[in-house]
C-alpha cells in the first residue's frame, strides 16, 4: 500500500475516536495515575492524531511508515506516563517531544541495517566534485536547483540522494568532514542554500510549475501580500508602506504577516518536497 493510502487509512480510524474535553481529561488522568488501564487507554487513543504528522515527517525511502507510527505510539505512551498536569505545558505539546524522540531513535537503530546502493555513493562523489567547482565560480554555495542543472539530475533525484544517505547513516551522518582540513562537511555540500532567505525561497519555488499550488495553501490575505511583495503576478513589487495603505494596516503589521506567510510557505514547500 502506498504511503498516502496507509496514512489515509490510519487517519480515518483515528478521526473516529472522540476527543476529550478538559474535564474528561482531568477525570481520566486521575484514574490513570491510580492504575486504571481503561482510563489510560482512552487518553492514549484521544491523542493518537499527534503521531501520524511526525511519522510522515521522518518517513524516507527504506523506512516503513507504519513502523514509525508504532514507534511514535510508544513515545506517546511514555509521555502520558511522565506527564504532570500541574505543568504549564499542554499534554499535546509535551507528547509531541516524546513522540518525535521515539521516532528519531527508531530511525537511528534501523539505519544500522540499511546499505547505501553503490550508485548513490557514485552520485555523491560526483556531487561533491561539481559542488566545489560551482562554489568557486559563484563565490557562494550553489542551490539545489543549480546543482541539479549541473549534474543533469532532477531536484527530486538529489533529494532522494540526501534522504538515502541520512537514513542509512543516521540523523547525524551529514557531519562527516570531506576535506583534509576538516572544515568542509557533507552537510555543507548537500545543503540547499536556495531557502536561506525569503527571496531565495521564492526563486527556488519559481523553478517549479507548482508555485501557484504552493501559494494556494496560504490564507488569501497572506498569499496576496507575498504576490505583491515579490512581484509574483505582474512583476510589480510593492513596499511595506504601499501594502499597508492597500490593506489598511500598519507597516509593522504587514511585515508580521509577510514573515508569517514566508514561514508557512517554507513549510508547505518542505511538505511538497520542493525543498
Amino acid at each position: 500500500m502506498r504511503i498516502r493510502g496507509i496514512a489515509d487509512t490510519y487517519l480515518s480510524r483515528v478521526d473516529k475516536i472522540p476527543k476529550l474535553s478538559k474535564q474528561e481529561f482531568k477525570k481520566l488522568f486521575l484514574k490513570a495515575k491510580k492504575g486504571n488501564s481503561k482510563a489510560t487507554k482512552k487518553i492514549i487513543e484521544s491523542n493518537l492524531h499527534l503521531v501520524l504528522p511526525l511519522a510522515k515527517k521522518y518517513c524516507r525511502p527504506g523506512i516503513d511508515l507504519l513502523d514509525l507510527v508504532e514507534e511514535g505510539n510508544l513515545g506517546l505512551m511514555r509521555a502520558i506516563k511522565k506527564y504532570k498536569p500541574g505543568k504549564k505545558v499542554l499534554l499535546s505539546t509535551y507528547a509531541t517531544y516524546w513522540i518525535e524522540q521515539s521516532i528519531r531513535r527508531a530511525i537511528e537503530e534501523q539505519s544500522k541495517t540499511i546499505r547505501i546502493p553503490s550508485h548513490i555513493w557514485e552520485s555523491l562523489k560526483k556531487w561533491i566534485k561539481n559542488w566545489e567547482h560551482l562554489h568557486g565560480e559563484l563565490g557562494r554555495s550553489p542551490t539545489l536547483a543549480e546543482m541539479a542543472q549541473e549534474l543533469n539530475f532532477s531536484v527530486k533525484q538529489l533529494k532522494n540522494i540526501t534522504d538515502t544517505i541520512e537514513i542509512s547513516h543516521g540523523i547525524g551522518s551529514l557531519e562527516t568532514p570531506i576535506d583534509e582540513d576538516g572544515e568542509l562537511f557533507v552537510k555543507d555540500v548537500l545543503k540547499d542554500s536556495s531557502t536561506d532567505t525569503p527571496e531565495n525561497l521564492i526563486a527556488s519555488l519559481r523553478t517549479y510549475d507548482e508555485m501557484d499550488k504552493a501559494l494556494g495553501q496560504l490564507p488569501p490575505r497572506e498569499r496576496r501580500i507575498l504576490e505583491l511583495r515579490f512581484g509574483l503576478k505582474d512583476n510589480k513589487i510593492l513596499t511595506l508602506e504601499q501594502l499597508g495603505k492597500k490593506f489598511h494596516l500598519s507597516r509593522e503589521r504587514i511585515r508580521q504577516l509577510e514573515k508569517r506567510a514566508q514561514k508557512r510557505l517554507q513549510w508547505i514547500a518542505y511538505k511538497m518536497r520542493f525543498i
